[in-house]
């Protein structure tokens, strides 16, 4: 089956990219750097004094030949790739063509510098880990033994003196080594924009875990409708605040919210209709909560407000608010607009009273069965140490 076409992504979404496009990525990428080798290779013989110095005449036309024929495959892939692209068109055949002509390259110019060398071993290590990146496990795993075999197959070679080490290079005429100055600088100017590559790959890489780090974290708190924070994150909050009014003195109060008949929204109305409602609702909430206010949805068409450092005459403002601001509101369906009510029950508790979280919890729920069963659209207080307060304050109850 064809793999469906996706509108262009940017760069960084890299690892998002189809297998065609990533491969023609490389295409360019690699072959920019083997056009570079190649000027390096012809400035240096034509034009400096160091090639006459520092480079084998033989080795110099056995490096032009490779560098050429890199340059030239390249330049072919690339081609096929910008065709597959243009036409929409994905081969199996493009990506396992550019995977294994990527190390190739990277071993013919190894062959002809010289294998062993730290230089060398970073671009020998590179190029694996930026298939890695790209592609999947199985091709580069594949390309990479290959590559590996015939590393050490002219390694054996080598030490069998079959074939020469590093033929492009001429031994220093101070020092006696085939590692002249001229030499290392050269290789650590062709080395930056290689590993520049194999890094901004690394960092798309890095990158995107992070994003998909964050991502599992806001999941892991986040009501994925609502966009309010979940059950777990707001008990969290809510331990967190409880700790904090016990060392402070202060009081923190607590709301649960439950939709009026939102299961005959549901039943008449549909479930999206139902979301939509849920949603607008969230909003609403959020517009009405102060700054250090939480709200988050809890379960169905439950919701809870935290409100910390408030005592129950705040709350009693605040859970006011919301009731009014969700009974004003008409929430536009798909062909029609409705009315939504709620209940809330409240419960607060002062810094030098021990209840744990679910207890206070419970109060609060509690408050909410007596909104319902006093006509619900409505703010009820816990009947208890709660109420009392209330009413020493001089608070009515909703």
């Amino acid at each position: 089956m064809p793999a469906v076409e996706r509108n262009p992504l940017p760069i960084t979404d890299l690892l998002d990219w189809s297998d065609r496009d990533k491969s023609l990525l490389l295409s360019v990428l690699t072959g920019l750097l083997m056009l570079g080798f190649l000027g390096w290779l012809l400035l240096t013989v034509n034009y400096t004094r160091f090639g006459e110095q520092f480079l084998s005449v033989e080795g110099a036309g056995l490096a032009r030949d490779i560098f050429l024929f890199n340059v030239t495959g390249w330049l072919l892939l690339t081609c096929w790739g910008i065709v597959l692209h243009k036409t929409k068109r994905h081969s199996v055949a493009y990506p396992n063509v550019c995977i294994h002509f990527f190390g190739f390259s990277f071993l013919g110019i190894g062959y002809v510098m010289g294998l062993y060398n730290p230089i060398m071993g970073l671009v020998l290590v590179g190029s694996p880990l930026t298939g890695f990146i790209l592609f999947d496990f199985k091709r580069v795993t594949c390309s990479l033994v290959i590559h590996t075999i015939m590393v050490l197959a002219i390694y054996a070679l080598i030490v069998q003196g079959k074939l020469q080490y590093a033929p492009l290079l001429k031994a220093d005429p101070v020092t006696k080594d085939l590692v002249s100055v001229y030499w290392v600088n050269s290789m650590i100017a062709f080395s930056v924009p290689f590993l520049a590559m194999v890094f901004g790959f690394t960092y798309v890489l890095l990158r995107r875990w992070q994003i998909r780090e964050n991502q599992i974290r806001d999941l892991a708190v986040t009501d994925p409708l609502t966009g309010l924070s979940n059950r777990r994150a707001l008990f969290d909050q809510f331990s967190y605040e409880l700790a904090r009014s016990r060392r402070s003195g202060g009081s923190v109060s607590v709301c649960v919210m439950d939709l009026d008949h939102f299961k005959q929204i549901n039943d008449r109305y549909g479930h999206g209709a139902g979301d939509r409602v849920l949603e607008r609702v969230a909003e609403i909430l959020k517009g009405s909560l102060r700054e250090t206010d939480r709200v988050g949805r809890i379960g169905g068409e439950e919701f809870m407000l935290l409100m910390p450092e408030t005592d129950l005459n705040g709350a009693a403002l605040v859970v006011e608010r919301c009731r009014k601001g969700i009974e004003a509101q008409r929430i536009a369906l798909s062909d029609v607009s409705i009315s939504v009510t709620a209940s809330f029950g409240v419960a607060c508790v002062r810094g030098d009273e021990v209840l744990s979280e679910e207890q206070i919890f419970c109060q609060a729920d509690k408050a909410l069965y007596h909104a319902k069963e006093k006509g619900r659209n409505r703010v009820e207080f816990w009947h208890g140490q709660t109420e009392q307060r209330l009413q020493e304050a001089g608070a009515g109850i909703y």
